[in-house]
């Protein structure tokens, strides 16, 4: 019954002052609301990279040229099919970006130079036509196979297979749609077209270099040994360990893992700065509560009142304004967080950042109503009465 009566002292204090009570809780309601929606946009950049990083193959790595004097050749990838154990496919890569027209439709686009390999690498799905051929690489044909965004934003429910498109100003036919990997995204993997590489070499202007490799393992196990073979194998050739950049797309999710983390951390220690200054908030708020009812707890401490009962009003009235703008707080960084993922980046609510920023709120506004309410207890009645 005491704590009953201790909770109907505290809302009955608090709605008696809604305008100050408002005010103290508005900087918990900003440090809730701004761990949740930050957290949200840290884990929904690491949930996009990690879905693009996916979308390109499992099992798969991406060889970098590191220096002009370090060259990929047709050559090199034959060679390296037999002297990496463990690898089912490799293949170059030719990017570059550039405007793709249909009759008088343009978007911009940007393009991967690739081999008949690219579905099996990649792990796409045709939608429609047929893939690159061996016959497309090796005769520079000006072939392509699109995505579905380019299908969806170019051609807008007609069938491109069989159609004439120009890319660059350089006529091309198209043989083939991919299904979609992201489809909530209108820029990105969907939104790239894939020509022979040698094509691409050609229209970038005669042997043109190959920027990369994709190379497929058969398992896990197999593309980790196979990325510390290539390892050895380019520092034996440039005697050099930065002559490429080797990278297993497990180790690319292992450092956006490790990036995020990081980003998340920041975030969260900038916006649990404003949770501490909602702290102080309450805090002197409470203490300005007590000065203005001295009085009252004179009287309550005449009639009888102990001073555990005064301790747990003040520290139950400063529970409710964090636990009230906890829940407030918790209302706006959801809003704030699907706000900015309809206008901008993605994001992805943590139920975990929820729970640890309410909690923390709680504990920082019961922290800062230890001391008003100690002293609200210290005092004594006849003092209190004066």
């Amino acid at each position: 019954m005491t704590f009953l009566l201790s909770m109907k002292l505290a809302w009955r204090s608090i709605l008696g002052n809604k305008v100050r009570s408002f005010l103290t809780m508005l900087g918990v309601i900003i440090g809730v609301a701004s761990v949740i929606a930050l957290v949200s946009v840290g884990q929904g950049a690491r949930l996009d990279i990690q879905r693009h990083l996916e979308s390109l193959g499992s099992n798969v790595i991406e060889v970098h040229s590191q220096g002009w004097d370090v060259r990929f050749t047709p050559e090199l990838v034959e060679d390296l099919k037999t002297r990496v154990t463990g690898v089912k496919y490799v293949m170059p890569v030719v990017g570059m970006g550039g405007n793709l027209k249909w009759r008088n439709s343009f978007i911009d686009t940007s393009a991967q130079g690739v081999t008949q390999d690219f579905i099996a690498i990649r792990e796409f799905q045709l939608a429609g036509g047929r893939n690159l051929s061996e016959v497309d690489v090796r005769e520079r044909r000006r072939v392509m196979v699109v995505g579905a965004a380019v299908r969806d934003q170019l051609f807008r429910g007609v069938n491109p297979v069989g159609q004439e498109v120009y890319f660059n100003n350089q006529r091309f036919t198209v043989v083939g749609v991919l299904e979609a990997k992201m489809p909530d995204q209108e820029y990105g993997i969907d939104r790239t077209i894939y020509l022979p590489y040698t094509t691409a070499q050609r229209l970038m202007g005669g042997n043109a270099r190959i920027d990369s490799l994709n190379i497929k393992a058969a398992g896990a196990k197999e593309a980790s040994q196979a990325a510390l073979q290539l390892k050895r194998i380019f520092f034996k050739m440039y005697r050099r360990p930065d002559a490429a950049y080797v990278m297993s797309r497990d180790d690319m999710l292992k450092q956006v893992a490790e990036m995020n983390r990081v980003m998340t951390l920041m975030l969260g220690a900038i916006a649990g700065i404003s949770l501490l200054v909602g702290g102080i908030g309450i805090m002197n708020i409470m203490l300005v509560s007590v000065t203005e009812r001295t009085r009252e707890i004179g009287i309550r401490k005449a009639v009888g009142a102990k001073n555990s009962q005064i301790l747990g009003q003040f520290l139950i009235e400063a529970a409710i304004l964090s636990g009230a703008g906890g829940i407030v707080g918790i209302l706006v960084g959801a809003g704030a967080s699907l706000l900015i993922r309809r206008f901008g980046p993605p994001t992805a609510l943590s139920p975990f950042s929820i729970i640890v920023a309410f909690g923390f709120a709680l504990l920082v506004g019961a922290a800062s109503g230890v001391w008003p309410a100690a002293k609200a207890a210290s005092l004594q009645p006849t003092d209190a009465l004066r």
